[in-house]
């Protein structure tokens, strides 16, 4: 049977567009065995366009491997090559890149486009060798920072009115080194450059020419000539342009890593917020979820520890001042580990009176009963005192926990209550708005999760997220989610982003709420109004599902 591929093409694309990452890999299988397996020509456009979906979407996995089968089956163009050596570079495998890169360069001798592309990488490898190893004193390091400004310069010198994005490294790159003290002799006067650039993409912009890379390097530009107002109307331009997540994360990377502007007052927190929330919606956002072990019994769903935290699917798109809240929401979820390394689970804060007018107006700690509680109860969970606790989107101080306030098993509300330390700086956060009413329970609703993927780096949940289901004890709901991070928020679907649960468990075989026979593939957590009402009980000394305590 003949291989269609304008159609594999077109239906990866509409794949890729859906998020659904699962079934875009098993294509590339399809495509990588029909490779190897046939002598059919391939059409080097159709090639192309396949890495450059993959790459789009920042499957640089997916985009190695089926590159590697086109230069294996000796189909590759020279794009395909070097979309492969950028594939290799974003998974940072830069040695293998950089073998790969120096070849292409000598044969792209007769290609003036390419061999500037190729050229172009091979500064992107010596950047990152710059900065991945923070020691600007070092003499190989600062050969590394040079010989990727040198790169960039001789690109953007050859032909500077049509290798801009070559121009702007080149600025980016002197302006780093003057901050790291490391002398870069023969390269252009910075504020000039980058006037040049600018000037030359507000021609092309009035002429309506401006590509969507035109606008991220005007947008750097911007920000080396320190004109915030202008570069907030350049990075709206660019997202308008519809940049796509490889473009958006590359900006953020060059504004995170080569200029550090999260420590730059005056021009971060106007820039990195909307990049970042406009890169989520390009990529689907996904999160993934964890739990420890729960028990079998008891009132909550019986969950059994090997089937928590399915990734159940993906899609979703939201509005810009929506991501931004969520990404405030983001600044209250903690990393709760044995140490601020590695995460065993997610917790977030709470305004005590929230919770329970016993508690005042300080702010709580609240993550599952399995994630923190006493060992002697609870097998396999962190004792208060070991519990390490960091706020990632707040700075790398640590916290430890002064006070079990309360805790409710986890065959009840696998629910703790914790007070910090002390003096812990986490004051300045807008406590979470609680919603007053659990959403509709009308099938189409949904709910999001932030927390630690697999106890690592902070993410949110932003695909598949339908509310399957509440009894006003239990939610049951589709969210992505893997091992790392039980005691996570559950948020509502508003603008406000509301707090309505605490999630702590998965399965795909969950038995269904409301008393519907059967299972279905869900997420669970437990409504804040049954924790609170739990809460409430045992702080005033009435018997409730939980006990109140203190860690001794």
């Amino acid at each position: 049977m003949t291989w269609n591929a304008p159609q594999f093409t077109r239906e990866l694309k509409q794949t890729a567009d859906a998020f659904d990452r699962a079934v875009a890999a098993a294509r590339c299988e399809e495509l990588v065995t029909h490779l190897y397996g046939s002598a059919e020509v391939y059409p080097p456009g159709e090639a192309e366009r396949v890495l450059g979906i993959l790459r789009n979407k920042r499957w640089f996995d997916l985009m190695q491997k089926v590159g590697d089968a086109f230069i294996q089956t000796e189909r590759a163009t020279l794009k395909v090559r070097r979309q492969y050596a950028q594939a290799l570079i974003d998974q940072g495998n830069l040695t293998a890149a950089l073998s790969v890169l120096e070849v292409l360069v000598r044969e792209t001798a007769g290609h003036p486009g390419e061999n500037a592309e190729a050229r172009g990488l091979i500064g992107r490898v010596y950047k990152q060798l710059y900065l991945n190893a923070h020691q600007p004193a070092l003499p190989r390091n600062q050969q590394s920072l040079q010989r990727a400004a040198r790169a960039y310069l001789e690109v953007y010198q050859s032909d500077p009115r049509n290798f801009l994005w070559h121009g702007i490294n080149v600025v980016a790159l002197v302006s780093r080194a003057a901050k790291d003290a490391v002398p870069l002799p023969g390269f252009p006067q910075v504020e000039a450059l980058a006037a040049d650039i600018l000037e030359c993409i507000q021609a092309r912009h009035d002429d309506k020419q401006a590509a969507t890379w035109d606008y991220a390097t005007a947008l750097e530009a911007c920000v080396a000539l320190r004109q915030p107002s202008a570069a907030v109307e350049w990075l709206a331009r660019y997202v308008r342009a519809d940049a796509d997540a490889f473009e958006l994360a590359s900006t953020l990377r060059q504004f995170t890593e080569v200029w550090r502007l999260e420590a730059d007052p005056g021009l971060g927190p106007n820039l990195l917020p909307p990049l970042r929330a406009a890169l989520l919606a390009k990529e689907g956002g996904q999160v993934t979820l964890a739990p420890g072990g729960l028990a079998s019994e008891g009132k909550l769903s019986p969950v059994g520890a090997a089937a928590l935290e399915k990734v159940l699917g993906a899609e979703s798109y939201k509005t810009y001042q929506w991501y931004l809240t969520g990404l405030q929401r983001c600044r209250a979820v903690a990393r709760i580990g044995r140490d601020a390394t590695r995460g065993f689970g997610t917790g977030f804060l709470v305004k005590g009176s929230d919770l329970s007018p016993a508690l005042g107006d300080e702010l709580v700690l609240l993550t599952n009963a399995h994630v923190v509680s006493d060992p002697s109860s609870v097998a396999g969970a962190l004792r208060p005192e070991d519990a390490i606790v960091s706020f990632q989107a707040m700075g790398p101080e640590e916290h430890r926990v002064a006070t079990l306030v309360w805790t409710s098993p986890p065959h009840e509300l696998d629910a703790t209550v914790l007070r910090l330390e002390p003096g812990a700086t986490v004051d300045g956060l807008d406590p979470y708005p609680l919603a007053r009413h659990l959403p509709l329970n009308d099938g189409q609703q949904r709910v999001y999760v932030i927390g630690h993927p697999g106890g690592g780096t902070l993410s949110l949940s932003l695909q598949d997220n339908l509310l399957l289901d509440h009894d006003g004890r239990l939610l049951h709901y589709r969210a992505p989610t893997e091992g790392g991070s039980s005691g996570s928020p559950v948020f509502n679907d508003t603008e406000k982003w509301e707090l309505i649960g605490l999630h702590h468990a998965g399965s795909t075989n969950l038995p269904r709420l409301n008393g519907k026979p059967g299972t279905h593939a869900a997420n669970e957590g437990i409504t804040l109004s049954e924790i609170k009402t739990a809460l409430g009980k045992a702080l005033e000394g009435r018997p409730g599902p939980g006990r109140a305590s203190r860690s001794q």
